[in-house]
């Protein structure tokens, strides 16, 4: 199959508008192998293999969230170039994770370019701030980024495809067999990485058993994805009962909170709900596009309060460029928890326009204060608890090859988090630094937190059994049948033992302060050495097994 010019640029085209990161509910959903394998087997006119080949390359991204915007891997370009050289290769699918881990560690780095370019716009958006030329630093935020970014991702992306993808599946065709082994056992190993990221982010080191739960039910009864979720949905509650019995149930709102929101509510007002709606659909479509080296988010937030600052401030151009300018300062949070800080601002700046004295240092103080412990509670919930949980409901049924999985998948994790953002700007608002401490010292929070690392912790230790795959057709000569290292030791013993110790050893190297760029490394070595000589995998250049491996 070859690609022609046209699918190269349509698929280009997608890598691009994922890249510039417009909305933020839909970064982690269209730039997932998941979304990304089911474009491009639209593209490519075969989806139920494309959504297979996403699938196995999904795990390895789990738990990856960006925090502070640090991007290690790119898995947009994981996915649609594995998916792509895997179909236009005819390759084994087992093989389409180690084509894929180089080419996101490579592409990676286009993202470093990106927030290199935009310090320009946020440079420039403090001369326009000046000025009170809002739609200077509207086009700033949203445009130019965009626009700049069509060539920092579409065209090299368009050139590997076209160029690239056919003459990477020849070469691996035309591999020897030891090689073509390495290759797919690595392809095996490597999502070993993803689960042991994710078990050392969602949990504790006491939910290991939970893990090890999940591991062994997959495994002696091959239980499917649904029945594991629900069993796992069923070992959470009964520790959420657990919790409650042994702890005081904390207000989810306490008397001070209530009359803080009666209070608000009998308040003089200038802005509207729909002005607070304004700021959630503005705030949803610019928070990550202008993220930059320089201030991070600083200039979306700026720009998404755009029509507040004009609506409070638009008679006064002195104190409306005043306005601009401290919130060009330094922000970055989690841009969904992270909002009730907008909330909070927004009801700041509101009582400041009115007379009140709110100095400009308290609302910069709270800005400053707020958006670490909001981004930490927002990163953990969402993106590392959350967005994986979401992502092993689906699998299974990615597995088989159904378009529904990544629909699924999108259609839960955006509402969710949309309607999030909507919640937390208008408590924020509506609250002030009151919804601040209601959350931030809610003992719900780290119940929920808990109880959501048991059903993850279950639900990976379920997936790792048949997702990773490690595993030796060496065999033992004896006088009669060979014995099997695998079948008639190992997993005598207990299957999957292996696989287990993989994702364990990961774990553990993960946990004394490694990085997962170096645990990458050593898992590519390992399992391309290893299955190259043929002590992993179907037999390399020094070891075959001296009977067929069993199918």
């Amino acid at each position: 199959m070859e690609l022609s010019i046209f699918q190269a640029a349509i698929l280009a085209a997608y890598y691009w508008f994922a890249a510039t990161r417009i909305v933020y509910s839909l970064i982690h959903i269209l730039r997932g192998p998941l979304m990304t394998s089911l474009f491009c087997g639209i593209v490519l006119g075969d989806v139920p293999t494309a959504i297979m080949i996403g699938a196995m390359i999904q795990p390895m991204f789990l738990a990856f969230t960006a925090a502070g915007g640090t991007i290690v891997w790119d898995e947009c370009a994981a996915g649609m170039c594995g998916c792509t050289i895997t179909i236009l290769g005819g390759l084994d699918m087992s093989q389409a994770l180690t084509i894929a881990v180089p080419i996101s560690l490579l592409c990676a780095q286009l993202h470093t370019l990106r927030r290199i370019f935009n310090i320009y716009p946020v440079q420039k958006a403090d001369q326009y701030a000046k000025t009170c030329n809002t739609k200077g630093i509207t086009f700033m935020c949203l445009w130019w980024p965009v626009i700049m970014e069509f060539f920092v991702f579409a065209i090299p992306m368009f050139l590997a495809l076209y160029f690239g993808a056919e003459a990477v599946g020849r070469i691996i065709n035309n591999l020897p067999q030891w090689t073509t082994n390495a290759l797919a056992i690595t392809g095996k190993i490597l999502p070993a990485l993803g689960f042991a990221m994710t078990i050392n982010v969602i949990g504790r080191p006491q939910f290991l058993p939970f893990f090890l739960g999940g591991f062994f039910l997959a495994q002696y009864s091959g239980i499917g994805g649904i029945p594991l979720a629900l069993s796992g949905l069923f070992v959470a509650f009964l520790y959420y009962l657990i919790l409650q019995a042994t702890s005081q149930e904390d207000p989810a709102m306490d008397n001070g909170s209530r009359e803080a929101i009666e209070a608000d509510e009998q308040g003089r007002h200038l802005l509207t709900k729909r002005d607070v709606n304004n700021l959630v659909f503005r705030w949803q479509i610019m928070a990550e596009v202008p993220n930059s080296f320089a201030r991070l988010q600083s200039l979306s937030f700026c720009a998404a309060f755009i029509p507040i600052l004009k609506k409070l401030y638009g008679h006064d151009p002195e104190e409306l460029s005043a306005a601009l300018a401290r919130h060009l300062t330094f922000f970055n949070t989690e841009g969904v928890w992270g909002s009730v800080v907008h909330g909070i601002v927004m009801a700041m700046e509101e009582q400041r326009a009115l007379g009140a004295p709110v100095p400009t240092e308290a609302i910069n103080g709270i800005k400053a204060g707020l958006m670490g412990p909001f981004a930490g509670i927002g990163d953990t919930i969402n993106w590392s608890t959350m967005k994986p949980l979401l992502i092993m409901l689906v699998l299974p049924l990615a597995e088989s090859g159904s378009f529904l999985a990544p629909i699924i998948y999108a259609v839960l994790l955006a509402g969710i988090t949309i309607a999030e953002n909507y919640f937390f700007v208008h408590i924020g608002y509506r609250m002030g630094t009151e919804a601040a401490v209601t959350i931030l010292e809610g003992g719900m929070i780290n119940k929920f937190i808990s109880c959501a690392s048991v059903l993850g912790m279950f639900m990976m230790g379920g997936l790792s059994a048949s997702m990773v795959n490690v595993y030796t057709t060496v065999q033992i000569p004896t006088s009669g049948t060979p014995m099997s290292v695998q079948t008639d030791i190992l997993d005598a013993v207990a299957p999957g033992l292996m696989t287990l110790a993989t994702v364990l050893l990961v774990y553990k190297y993960l946990r004394s302060g490694h990085s997962m760029m170096k645990a990458t490394f050593w898992l590519l070595g390992i399992g391309l050495v290893l299955g190259a000589i043929g002590i992993l995998g179907d037999g390399g250049f020094l070891l075959q097994p001296l009977a067929a491996p069993a199918a």
